[in-house]
């Protein structure tokens, strides 16, 4: 999966099944691993998280990844 287009259609098909789909908010990147590791199948992000966790308020505006699981 690796166009923007599949995945925004997989995330899509995450809210179209039968059962509840759960998406946690990690705040930093041990926590983004170990929620991946547990299986969840996305992440959510927050703006604040990563830049308040490592006090780099410049952090913000660039893109960090988080674990090797697919972004959405």
């Amino acid at each position: 999966m690796s166009t923007q287009a599949a995945k925004g259609q997989a995330f899509h098909a995450l809210h179209e099944r039968d059962h509840p789909f759960i998406i946690p908010n990690p705040w930093d990147t041990g926590t983004a691993r170990l929620l991946a590791y547990l299986g969840y199948e996305a992440l959510a992000t927050t703006s604040a998280g990563y830049p308040q966790a490592t006090s780099s308020v410049s952090t913000c505006r660039r893109r960090c990844p988080l674990c090797s699981g697919p972004h959405f």
